[in-house]
């Protein structure tokens, strides 16, 4: 089936409502493209209509902002055309390739907006293999969505606000939260502070999630090094064991959920051949959003990972960015906003700026110095020592040619979770800049698809 070229918003986080919502105040129906069965995203995320929570007690602070999300795009529902439970697996300039609940279909456009969002940055601790490790993202879906913890008691490890927020959420929950380890250190939180106060109520926010669970007896541990999880013969984890850099300690757990804040979901943009920013790996768009790739717009977090609020605004901008090239009229009130909004995401970004200091990811040395048993790539089951082999013997400086040569970032996740450990390796092995290591390319189909009879 193929369905005449129109605007096309993929994905229905904070940008993708807000793009959405911008054009149908303009007469326009956009068809919006959700993976999800609900619109809202990962921050917005909604719970199954049979679940009763609050408001309050899913989102927290930010219960009055998806409220108001989630109610402005359902008023707009019979003026869009809505389609939930479904992904796009593959693009080609003026098409995209779905797969839903009508089977896998063709879709073309003119305008194109994507709003793609984001996905964990994850890193290998040797045993991260075992059933009971996930990420943060996934214990967060789990908690939103169905009101359930994927172990009790839970630790959390890794660095960024969502480290912090995830935690924080499980212990409101009545979880026993075993601990949060923090790779980065209290002096990096401190060398941030100029940038965080860029926003300091927000920045204020997380200090108290970090204080609340301090108060409630949860061990907190900065410059913390995560040294091995522990498992049954069976397989569940037992523990984590970890080093305070003094002493090795090691907690009972019966789930971890491990993250090193964010990564933008990039595929769509690289199969549709958006260049990225020199030495940012980040699409190029210019102050509106618009690509360098005629009739494609992107926003929100697939960008850059700025946060939901950034990404309202981004959506917005982008919108603005469709209707001005559309020939469409704004008036001044629009204008207006339209400056405001690009004032709040420049302050967005400063604040990013200072997480990325607060927060910073492991070394490239101390993944290079993890033992060679180390299970980087999950889904093929490649260790380090596979990879170190191949990066010295065949003297791999693209990860590319370590995906050809290991079947790397081959798996279910396309590299989304091995692709930062094996730039932080050739960093290390050729001493070059991690800007300069090339991503990994995409390659269709971007999500696994299901195997039909009817697809002979």
């Amino acid at each position: 089936m193929v369905t005449d070229g129109q605007i096309v918003i993929v994905g229905a986080g904070p940008a993708g409502m807000e793009t959405a919502l911008k054009l149908v105040k303009f007469g326009l129906q956009p068809i919006v493209i959700d993976a999800g069965a609900h619109s809202g995203g990962q921050i917005y995320r909604r719970p199954p209509v049979a679940h009763k929570r609050s408001y309050r007690t899913i989102y927290g602070a930010d219960a009055v902002k998806a409220r108001h999300l989630h109610d402005a795009f359902d008023a707009i529902r019979n003026a869009i055309d809505y389609r939930p439970n479904t992904r796009v697996w593959a693009a080609h300039a003026g098409e995209l390739f779905l797969d839903g609940p009508d089977g896998r279909t063709t879709l073309t456009y003119d305008k194109l907006i994507l709003c793609t969002g984001a996905t964990d940055r994850v890193f290998p601790i040797p045993g991260w293999e075992a059933p009971g490790c996930y990420s943060l993202g996934g214990a967060q879906i789990a908690l939103k969505s169905q009101a359930l913890t994927l172990g009790d008691p839970i630790g959390f490890v890794g660095a960024g606000p969502l480290l912090w927020l995830v935690a924080w959420q499980h212990l409101q929950f009545g979880v026993q939260v075993a601990g949060v380890w923090c790779t980065a250190t209290r002096r990096d939180l401190f060398r941030a502070l100029p940038w965080l106060a860029l926003r300091p109520r927000l920045a204020f926010r997380g200090v108290r999630q970090i204080f609340a669970l301090w108060h409630a007896g949860v061990p907190v541990q900065f410059g913390a090094h995560p040294v091995a999880v522990t498992a049954n013969a069976d397989g569940p984890i037992t523990g984590l064991r970890w080093s305070n850099g003094r002493k090795t300690s090691e907690t009972p757990l019966r789930a971890l959920a491990l993250g090193w804040h964010l990564r933008s979901e990039t595929q769509l943009s690289h199969l549709l051949e958006v260049p990225s920013v020199s030495g940012q790996h980040r699409p190029m768009i210019d102050s509106a959003g618009r690509s360098p790739v005629q009739g494609i717009y992107l926003a929100g977090d697939g960008v850059e990972i700025l946060g939901a609020d950034a990404a309202r605004t981004g959506g917005r901008m982008a919108a603005t960015a469709v209707l001005a090239d559309l020939g469409y009229q704004q008036t001044w009130l629009d204008k207006l906003k339209s400056i405001a909004d690009r004032a709040k995401h420049a302050q967005m970004r400063g604040f990013a700026k200072g997480l990325a200091r607060a927060f910073p990811p492991p070394c490239a040395k101390r993944l290079s110095s993890l033992p060679e048993t180390t299970i980087v790539c999950r889904c093929e089951n490649v260790t380090l020592a596979a990879i170190g082999a191949v990066a010295e013997n065949w003297k791999c400086q693209d990860i590319n040619r370590i995906k050809a040569l290991t079947r790397a970032g081959m798996g279910r996740c396309q590299g989304r979770y091995c692709g930062a450990t094996l730039a932080a390796i050739v960093t290390a092995e050729t001493g070059r800049a991690q800007s300069e290591i090339p991503e990994h390319r995409a390659q269709a189909p971007i999500y696994p698809l299901p195997f039909n009879v009817d697809d002979r």
